[in-house]
């Protein structure tokens, strides 16, 4: 993967006028990534603007790659780009005159990293950091909870802004990668809908595969959506199996999609700045030969040990820590439970039916085909989900 690498410092002009503008999708590919004042550049508010005064400096990286623009002057990886006026800027030493901010690129795209820390999270597990390093210095997007034993994904968590609101749009979707963290496994292919038949037929019996697997079929389920990342490159760092798991499809692109989508609107809207944990629970069941309620996973280690486990819960808890809110949006991925079972596996008092503050979203909650879903609070989700850590909650955020 390549990535073109912004930094960006403050130098404001007198007058303060914001003289060079730009949205995100005006920005050139294999696109840089933008840093600003050590963090990555976000858009004014949710308008997907990117703003900067006249004499504000851009620090512009293309590690392992060069620099390419029509204007160059000299071949570098590293280098200070200064606004100008409008889409121009100023680079001295390495442009021979102004040139357009969104015509800089790199000569490939850049790799993203999934690195293993020494961090834990839920269960003495250890935490997965993903992001880019620029000059040395690591600048995170999502760090991952994961349990190698399993080959389970329990939660991820990263910002979520009213900047995110509108991401780039026409980014080319890439491989999913497995990292270091699948020895072994060959993960892709546990996702096919051949490899998917094979396996319920040996969990379940050889004659339930054309049941359960047809129309439906289990997908690699984003846990944060590539879209929740404002930029192309963001947006590829997203496809990790550390940042997966399996899913319904008709879940992936019924309710989960609704919630997503619906999520980066209202907090857009609303102003939010939150931290979004997303995850899974409990293990999914399908029905034997026998009519035996039989829990499912997409792999068997020589030894015998089922891996990567199919979720029964999906959940995203949104929580904004300024204002003290936050709510938990959970799911049901499982399509072939009947209306009694889902609503015994409702595991918290509904928060989100039937009431006015979340008509923003828009899911279709009863709806058992793209999900059952429902919201809690967040002292009632931890009364069944032990993941998250501690953090002080005064009421819902809707």
């Amino acid at each position: 993967m390549t990535v073109v690498i912004v930094l960006i410092t403050t130098n404001r002009s007198a007058s303060g006028d914001l003289s060079c503008s730009f949205t995100v999708n005006d920005l050139g590919q294999p696109q840089p990534l933008y840093l600003y004042n050590d963090d990555y550049l976000k858009p004014t508010g949710n308008t997907g603007i990117i703003k900067l005064n006249t004499g504000d400096q851009v620090v512009i990286a293309c590690p392992g790659r060069m620099i390419l623009h029509q204007n160059l002057n000299a071949v570098v990886d590293l280098a200070t780009a200064t606004c100008v006026n409008n889409d121009l800027v100023s680079g001295a030493g390495w442009l021979h005159s102004d040139g357009a901010f969104t015509e800089l690129t790199c000569s490939g795209l850049l790799n993203s990293e999934a690195v293993l820390t020494t961090d834990r999270c839920y269960n003495n597990n250890y935490v997965i950091r993903v992001g880019f390093t620029v000059a040395g210095v690591f600048y995170p997007l999502y760090w991952s909870c994961f349990d190698q034993k399993r080959l389970e994904v329990l939660y991820v968590w990263y910002e979520q802004n009213p900047q995110n609101a509108l991401p780039q749009t026409g980014v080319k979707r890439p491989d999913f990668s497995a990292g270091n963290f699948y020895d072994g496994v060959d993960v892709n292919k546990m996702y096919t809908q051949n490899q998917q038949k094979v396996t319920i037929a040996n969990i379940l019996g050889s004659d339930m595969a054309s049941k359960y697997i047809n129309t439906q079929f289990i997908s690699r389920g984003h846990l944060a959506a590539a879209t929740d990342f404002i930029y192309a490159n963001g947006q590829r760092a997203s496809y990790y199996f550390i940042n997966v798991a399996p899913q319904w499809q008709s879940f992936n692109s019924g309710n989960w999609n609704l919630l997503e989508r619906n999520l980066r609107t209202r907090i857009g809207e609303a102003g939010y700045n939150t931290i979004i944990y997303t995850g899974t629970f409990g293990t999914t069941q399908l029905r034997d030969e026998n009519d035996k309620l039989v829990d499912i996973y997409l792999y068997t280690d020589a030894n015998n040990n089922p891996q990567i486990p199919v979720p029964l819960y999906y959940y995203k808890v949104v929580y904004d820590a300024s204002r003290r809110l936050g709510t938990a949006f959970v799911g049901i991925n499982n399509p072939y439970y009947s209306e009694t079972e889902m609503k015994v596996l409702a595991f918290c008092t509904d928060r989100c039916r039937n009431n006015s503050a979340f008509n923003w979203l828009r899911w279709q909650p009863d709806r058992i085909e793209i999900g059952y879903s429902f919201c809690c609070t967040i002292d009632d989700f931890r009364k069944t989900v032990p993941h998250l850590p501690d953090f002080p909650v005064d009421d819902l955020l809707t």
